[in-house]
């Protein structure tokens, strides 16, 4: 308090506000393009308003872009078996003969990747050599049923592609097979619930229908699946029974003989009725495309009890 003039003239700046329009810079407006320049900030600060606007350092996503869920249509559902024939780039080999024992090799191993890669070969072979594979092709497919149900889910899945292969290129040539290989697949909807599993099936019994005479389908898909316990392997065999009768129409169903029609028949009326409600819709479908025939009302009449015609009557009537 005694310096004199000097000291009050120095206490006096320190009480004089500061000149803010030194101080005080302007705020750039950020483009999303630029970096941001350094801002010089004022030491007085304003009340911060509710919602401060940041400029975004970033273009903002478009607002109706949907983000991906991950759940896309699931591998397997929506292919073909020729569209899965056609799928694998495989090249024909110089020395099939030696591939073919080589196959058989590989598949008694207990390495599951050398089972791949003997399935691989073989589908090779039935594409580009097929007369050699023929030679061999009860024993294949012996070893085939037998890796179908692998307890590894990809030996499995490649042992109905390769089956499936077999048909699609091989046709009535696997008539023999047909009947026993059948039910393989079939028992397969009894042992798992493995949808991708279950849909190599369904593509390995589509090749069966399609490539196979109706004389020996019908025994692989009724002398096991229309009695079995399991809703789904009964489901799965009135699926490829209506399968079956589409490819042929109803007129070459009574047309391939009177035995043929009558298991036919006989199939369809229980079906129709069946406690699983898959097994009851195709069942009906087929009834409904057979029942306009000629031929028809005399067998239905002739095959089905009378104390069992009651149900099948309502039900022909609704489809009418």
């Amino acid at each position: 308090m005694k310096r004199g003039g000097a000291g009050k003239k120095a206490a006096k700046r320190k009480l004089q506000p500061r000149n803010t329009s030194e101080d005080l810079g302007t705020v750039e407006m950020i483009r999303p393009d630029q970096r941001p320049s350094r801002v010089r900030v004022s030491h007085t600060t304003a009340p911060p308003s509710r919602t401060p606007a940041v400029a975004p350092k970033a273009p903002a996503p478009p607002s109706n872009a949907a983000r991906p869920t991950g759940k896309g249509p699931r591998r397997g559902t929506k292919l073909r078996v020729r569209a899965v024939a056609a799928e694998e780039d495989l090249q024909p080999f110089t020395k099939p003969g030696e591939k073919l024992s080589l196959c058989f090799t590989e598949l008694s191993s207990d390495d599951w990747e050398k089972k791949l890669d003997a399935l691989k070969m073989v589908r090779a072979l039935v594409q580009h050599h097929p007369a050699l594979l023929q030679t061999k092709l009860h024993e294949v497919c012996l070893v085939l049923a037998e890796e179908v149900n692998n307890l590894r889910s990809g030996v499995a899945c490649a042992a109905m592609a390769t089956v499936a292969k077999l048909h699609v290129h091989l046709g009535r040539a696997m008539d023999p097979e047909a009947e026993w290989m059948g039910p393989v697949l079939l028992l397969k909807f009894a042992q798992t619930t493995n949808a991708f599993i279950l849909d190599q099936a369904h593509l390995a019994l589509d090749a069966l229908v399609e490539a196979c005479s109706p004389g020996r389908i019908l025994p692989a898909l009724l002398n096991t699946g229309l009695r079995h316990r399991s809703a789904a392997v009964r489901g799965c065999t009135a699926q490829h029974l209506h399968q079956m009768a589409d490819l042929m129409g109803g007129d070459q169903v009574f047309a391939a003989g009177k035995i043929f029609a009558e298991r036919v028949l006989t199939a369809v009326s229980k079906m129709a009725v069946d406690a699983a409600p898959g097994v009851r819709h195709h069942g009906q479908m087929m009834l409904q495309g057979l029942a306009p025939q000629t031929d028809f009302m005399a067998m239905w009449e002739k095959i089905v009890p009378a104390k069992d015609r009651g149900p099948l009557q309502k039900i022909l009537r609704n489809l009418r």
